[in-house]
């Protein structure tokens, strides 16, 4: 019998909170790592479209989090 695992998907990042940047796409927040270093939860949100970059909330922290693969 053949099996199949289902991959593990990621969440879809918000909107970017600025109403004019949900027109398009360009509107979602990428999570930006720039500066992760050691720290995995020093990221923020960063809207493409107005440049501008988020804190995320608590709960967006634990969604989004990545953890080191082995």
């Amino acid at each position: 019998m053949l099996t199949t695992t289902r991959p593990r998907t990621t969440p879809v990042p918000p909107p970017c909170p600025d109403r004019a940047c949900h027109s398009d796409i360009h509107g979602l927040l990428w999570k930006d790592t720039t500066y992760l270093r050691n720290d995995p939860d020093n990221w923020r949100w960063y809207c493409p479209r107005c440049g501008q970059h988020w804190m995320p909330t608590s709960e967006q922290f634990v969604a989004h989090r990545t953890f080191p693969t082995v």
